[in-house]
């Protein structure tokens, strides 16, 4: 049997107050950590989008963005942050994430915004794999600890280190993606179509920043320094169980992906690809086309 799933915006309080309890079912933050209805409802009277992700009529995830102005060269002087998405656990597999994203995408093009940004854990594999290899982001800037200790299932009392991917709403990358991409196909735009790209992991000659431990869930050696024209560095496998039972492991992969990550971005790498549980970092490209 079909499910029957649909993306709409949001503007009434009692939708904006459900998506409170979609933070704490997917989050489980402390009543502080919580974006209230109320502040949503402000932000969407000063220009904001607030979407919901439906499973029949059941609200079961959501986005939120708010305008945002340039913060480096070469953008136009208004675009979006992308403050939360979320789905609740049982609605996974369905696409809502990418469908919510997509949905942003025509919404922001609709309205003459091009660029989209936002922050995402860069230890958390499937977040990079969406943004990175679904969506087309490119990733130039790291935050040390951007949000302080939130708590919660994800984080916890760790440092909360951040990417920020940059969405060129209408680059070719990202045309190609949505065009690649099953769950955009009803939020298509003009010059969307298949990319034809053929995605090629770290192979053996390599150049790695932060290497893998093949055999255990830890980090390898932590190389500065490196001037290849492509640098990988490796991610968690599964960084949540690590922070949930194994502590001095997740704190071990935070400190060397820190280090290695911040040491890539003051020389001028930026990261186009995540593959094999890894990120392809380049040396950054003046114009996003």
């Amino acid at each position: 049997m079909s499910v029957e799933v649909h993306i709409r915006p949001l503007v009434t309080m009692d939708a904006l107050r459900a998506c409170e309890d979609v933070q704490v079912r997917v989050w489980g933050y402390r009543d502080r950590e919580i974006v209230p209805a109320a502040q949503i409802r402000a932000a969407l009277h000063a220009g904001a989008l607030v979407a919901g992700a439906f499973v029949g009529r059941e609200q079961v995830g959501f986005l939120y963005g708010f305008p945002a102005v340039a913060h480096e060269p070469g953008l136009r002087p208004l675009g979006l942050h992308s403050h939360m998405m979320a789905v609740v656990p049982e609605a996974r597999g369905l696409g809502l994430g990418r469908r919510l994203k997509w949905y942003q995408r025509r919404w922001c093009l609709e309205r003459g915004i091009d660029w989209v940004a936002w922050t995402f854990d860069p230890l958390q594999a499937g977040n990079a794999r969406l943004n990175l290899e679904h969506l087309g982001v490119v990733v130039h800037e790291y935050h040390v600890d951007f949000y302080g200790v939130l708590g919660g299932v994800l984080s916890g009392e760790l440092p909360t280190d951040r990417f920020v991917g940059l969405w060129r709403l209408e680059s070719t990358r990202v045309a190609g993606r949505a065009g690649d991409d099953p769950y955009a196909a009803f939020y298509r735009v003009a010059g969307d179509a298949p990319s034809g790209r053929v995605a090629r992991g770290p192979g053996p000659d390599s150049a790695w920043a932060l290497a893998p431990d093949l055999e255990r869930d830890v980090p390898g050696a932590v190389t500065l320094g490196l001037e290849a024209d492509t640098v990988w560095v490796a991610a968690p496998r599964e960084i949540g169980r690590l922070r949930r039972d194994v502590r001095a492991d997740a704190l071990a992969w935070g400190e060397a992906f820190r280090a290695a990550s911040v040491d890539l971005v003051e020389r001028g790498y930026e990261v186009r690809a995540f593959l094999d549980g890894a990120f392809r970092w380049s040396r950054r490209v003046a114009q996003e086309e």
